[in-house]
């Protein structure tokens, strides 16, 4: 396991900005307001020879409407602290010392875990000054920095990289390659953290009735049948008309946009998508556009049933049909009947994931392409366009991730698009790509 370093304080102080900077890209969604983060977030960091995690938390004592929601978050911070071999505790110069910043030094001191303090929002030289009355906090040191302008930052990592043990090497760390990157998507409240939870075995994200609960893009990386599986919850995807739009002004709204943009991005650096749909609502317009994203993106892509327990007298196979009718689409697209909530069927998603991930490595010998798939177009040859007879000469597989065939032709724009889907039939037919759309491009070539 790699040495973890948890940013923690009060809500508004830095941490998801300073979070951001020290792994170099905008990962936590950041907002001038309280409240905005509600999961752990964890990134890599590297810095002086030595890697670590990095993890950004809710804001300590911050409350939210529904009061089992705030004991939930602040459950999540609780298991940031006690994982952490290092805590980040961050305060506010510019609002000076308060009664949360003392309730707040006293719960690290109890944990025994080793800390630095850090004064955020320290911008400018003239800021210095304001440090002075931190250290009625009882600390030998304190560390000042502007997580925005990344002021300070540099002498922060050499901090931490010191206070922490060596990472394993480099070459010991499990690489992308290795890694079968699996989105969870869906529209709001359909159960995409419910979900992720049940799936690592843990309550890692917040869940709550209320729609929009998550915001972050939350990751966490375990292993499953020796196979490390990297799984991303993400943030409801409402549609694009209703982004934005909340009961109580705009900035709730403005989060959710970064939210969603966020989703979007986990689909693209996503293998496999698991499309969630809610079997009490049934499939809507969104879950179509949804679907049709991620097929864009020529991602793997597992359609999840879920509240299957909620289903009252559904059968299988008349939910099946239900689905051809109204994701036609989406033919390749194994389907699972499941409840997050109970556990019900979870465990067989493995298999699928597991499935189409190596679907999307097959790759066909040529030989093995222009034997079977020779005789196939021999019984049934493209029909003639505008008097022009299109004749396919050799087939070969160019790419994988996804399976991509090229087919060489004399006239390429004569072939019609209904016998590329004839084509793409007979390859699934011949060999597994379950789960996986196929990409078949046409290229001319001479007699």
């Amino acid at each position: 396991m790699l040495p973890i370093v948890a940013i923690i304080g009060r809500a508004n102080v830095g941490k998801s900005t300073l979070f951001n900077r020290l792994i170099g890209k905008r990962e936590a969604i950041t907002a001038d307001w309280a409240g905005t983060t509600r999961d752990r977030l964890y990134s890599s960091c590297r810095w002086n020879g030595k890697e670590f995690l990095i993890v950004d938390t809710a804001g300590l004592e911050a409350q939210w409407e529904e009061e089992d929601l705030t004991l939930d978050i602040q459950r999540q911070i609780n298991i940031a602290i006690e994982e952490s071999s290092l805590l980040l505790f961050m305060v506010d110069i510019k609002t000076g010392l308060i009664e949360q910043d003392l309730r707040a030094v006293k719960k690290i001191r109890f944990t025994k875990k080793p800390f630095i303090l850090i004064a955020n929002k320290c911008d400018h030289q003239k800021d210095n000054y304001l440090i002075n009355e931190f250290y009625k906090l009882g600390v030998k040191e304190i560390m000042s920095i502007s997580a925005l302008s990344g002021k300070g930052t540099g002498d922060l990592l050499d901090a931490i990289s010191q206070r922490i043990k060596k990472s394993r090497p480099q070459k010991q760390l499990q690489t992308e390659s290795q890694t079968i990157n699996v989105a969870i998507v869906g529209r709001p409240n359909v159960g995409k953290s419910s979900l992720l939870n049940k799936l690592i075995g843990q309550k890692r994200t917040v869940v709550s009735e209320k729609a929009g609960t998550t915001r972050d893009t939350a990751r966490f990386l375990t292993t499953i049948k020796n196979k490390k599986i990297n799984f991303i919850d993400t943030a409801g995807i409402r549609r694009r008309g209703k982004v934005g739009q909340t009961d109580k002004g705009v900035r709730p709204g403005q989060i959710e946009k970064y939210s969603v943009l966020r989703a979007m991005r986990a689909i693209e650096a996503s293998e496999v998508v698991l499309l969630l749909v809610d079997v009490t609502e049934g499939i809507t317009s969104q879950d179509l556009h949804i679907a049709g994203f991620a097929l864009e993106k020529k991602k793997s892509i597992i359609i999840v049933v879920n509240k299957w327990d909620l289903a009252e007298k559904k059968q299988v196979s008349g939910y099946l049909s239900y689905l051809d009718s109204n994701i036609n689409f989406l033919p390749f697209a194994p389907v699972i009947f499941l409840s997050a909530k109970t556990g019900q069927n979870v465990s067989g998603l493995f298999d699928l994931v597991f499935q189409a991930y190596q679907a999307r490595f097959k790759r066909i010998k040529t030989a093995e392409l222009n034997a079977k798939l020779s005789e196939d177009i021999l019984k049934k040859p493209p029909i003639a366009q505008k008097n022009i007879l299109p004749n396919i000469k050799y087939i070969t597989q160019a790419e994988v991730n996804p399976p991509t065939f090229v087919f060489f032709t004399n006239h390429p724009q004569s072939i019609h698009f209904s016998y590329i889907r004839f084509l793409e039939n007979r390859i699934r037919e011949h060999w597994d790509f379950s789960g996986t759309p196929i990409s078949i491009l046409f290229k001319k070539k001479s007699d």
